[in-house]
């Protein structure tokens, strides 16, 4: 028992150690550090910051990033969270830097302020403030993509208190932030152009970050792409008055969002008869260039499906009268059929009763009034019959044309919308009645009685199948009073004309 156990165990910890490494190499491991620095002690406040990051934040959450943010942190919260980034950073497929706030540069380098600094001389520069050079040795841990985004280059306050207490004539104070050394894998976007100051906003979020949060979640942009469009949206927001900056060193494509485009969704539906997904594109990409396209496949599919279910209302309508037009047509020929041969045999008795009914000389004979009426009867049934069956034909003729006119209907009604794809059947059509009707029977002749002389007696007739008579020579036969034609001498006899027969002509 204790080795069953043990083995499955072994089995299970095999089968992880298989499994882990596997989704490993198929999901990236993304992590983020997004600061928004608001509340300054010492410093003009900046109201739209906390919403900068916390909506940075959500963004880069839902595209698959572990974030580490924090809201108005002093010098030892930055700290901590740089410390902690860096840590997550480690062998990171890709990682990125969010800052919105106060920051400078000083000397040519880039500080980042916490909300309780005080800065009015070159020291207090460098122990309470945050290099950026700090974050860029954090971000270096990553194995992939570095992404640096900085919305940082306000008014700096601290300008006027630094240049009045300078004690170096090589210290330089500066606005906004000053341009990063390109680093290779690195991707670095300032709110405005180096050496340039960015507009805070009035609205929830500064222009910047509105854009850069807005195309986070625009599926399937590239990085490049991605901030370009930034750029134009800022451009544009602001009047001219701003546009920023981006630097970017990269071998390959990356992608924050790697969710289909409504360009790659809509590529896969277009053939789609999926209603609810066609609808939920529409939903989701209410201004998409394709939501025009969506909508009148919708709109086919839906007229599409009346016009199915018109079609198989109308197979089912005309199959039944089909059936009923065939079954009719087959009861018939059946009829006629039966015409025909009680006609047939009709005339077959006639002809048989009259060849049995050989008159005796001088016997006058009449046929009877009801043989006759009964052929007329029966010769007029047959045509009756024939009637009936051509009627049927022409019947059929029109249940096809009125079946033919009412599949065009539906096809007009169909095209009426300004949609030229036709439905396709659902299934085949019902088999139609048979173009020509069964073939006919024609009834099999009756062999006719013959009358023959019975060759044993010359005073009888009677009747049956004639079989081949044996043949009689007409040569004359020598007589008693010379040769004798037995032919004639029988004629002769059964006609009661003449004596009897001789004895060698019997």
């Amino acid at each position: 028992m204790i080795v069953a156990v043990r083995f499955c165990a072994l089995i299970a910890l095999l089968a992880q150690l298989v499994v882990v490494p596997a989704l490993a190499q198929t999901q990236e491991r993304r992590v983020a550090l997004v600061i928004g620095n608001s509340a300054y002690k010492n410093a003009p406040a900046l109201p739209n910051t906390p919403n900068d990051a916390r909506d940075t934040a959500e963004a880069l959450r839902k595209v698959g990033f572990e974030v580490v943010d924090g809201i108005d942190l002093d010098k030892r919260g930055m700290d901590a969270a740089v410390s902690r980034f860096a840590r997550l950073a480690q062998d990171a497929d890709a990682v990125m830097f969010y800052y919105a706030g106060h920051g400078f540069q000083f000397n040519g380098e880039n500080f980042l302020v916490p909300v309780e600094a005080k800065i009015d001389d070159e020291v207090s520069v460098q122990y309470e403030t945050v290099k950026l050079s700090e974050v860029t040795t954090a971000l270096g841990f990553a194995k992939g993509v570095k992404i640096m985004v900085l919305d940082a280059c306000r008014n700096n306050p601290f300008l006027a208190q630094l240049s009045k207490k300078s004690t170096t004539r090589s210290m330089s104070v500066g606005s906004g932030l000053a341009p990063i050394v390109k680093a290779q894998g690195m991707v670095t976007a300032y709110a405005t152009q180096a050496n340039d100051v960015a507009a805070d906003g009035a609205g929830r979020n500064s222009p910047f970050t509105a854009a850069l949060v807005q195309e986070i979640q625009q599926p399937g942009l590239e990085i490049a792409t991605m901030f370009r469009r930034v750029q134009k949206a800022v451009y544009d927001s602001t009047g001219g008055k701003q546009t920023p900056e981006l630097s970017l060193s990269l071998l390959g494509d990356f992608y924050l969002n790697r969710e289909e485009t409504d360009a790659d969704i809509w590529k896969r539906l277009r053939s789609s008869d999926n209603v609810a997904e066609i609808k939920a594109f529409i939903q989701r990409f209410p201004t998409s260039f394709f939501a025009v396209d969506a909508k009148t496949r919708l709109d086919l599919i839906e007229r599409r499906g009346l016009a199915t279910g018109e079609r198989e209302k109308l197979e089912q309508e005309f199959a039944a009268k089909e059936k009923a037009l065939l079954d009719r047509v087959q009861q018939a020929e059946k009829d006629r059929v039966k015409a025909a041969t009680d006609l047939a045999g009709r005339d077959a008795g006639k002809t048989a009763d009259t060849e049995r009914a050989v008159p005796k000389p001088g016997e006058v004979t009449s046929a009877k009034p009801t043989d006759a009426n009964e052929r007329e009867r029966l010769a007029k049934e047959l045509a009756k019959k024939e009637q009936e069956l051509a009627a049927l034909e022409a019947e059929k003729a029109k249940l096809s044309q009125e079946r033919e006119e009412r599949e065009k209907a539906v096809a007009t009604r169909m095209n009426s919308g300004g949609v030229t794809e036709l439905p396709p059947p659902q299934k085949p059509l019902l088999p139609a009645v048979p173009t020509t009707r069964p073939q006919r029977q024609e009834p099999r002749e009756v062999q006719q009685p013959r009358v023959v002389l019975d060759r044993k007696s010359t005073g009888i007739l009677t009747g049956g199948v004639e079989a081949a008579p044996e043949p009689r020579s007409n040569k004359r036969r020598p007589g008693v009073g010379g040769t004798v034609d037995c032919t004639d001498a029988l004629m002769r006899a059964q006609l009661g004309d003449g004596g009897s027969v001789p004895k060698n002509c019997r």
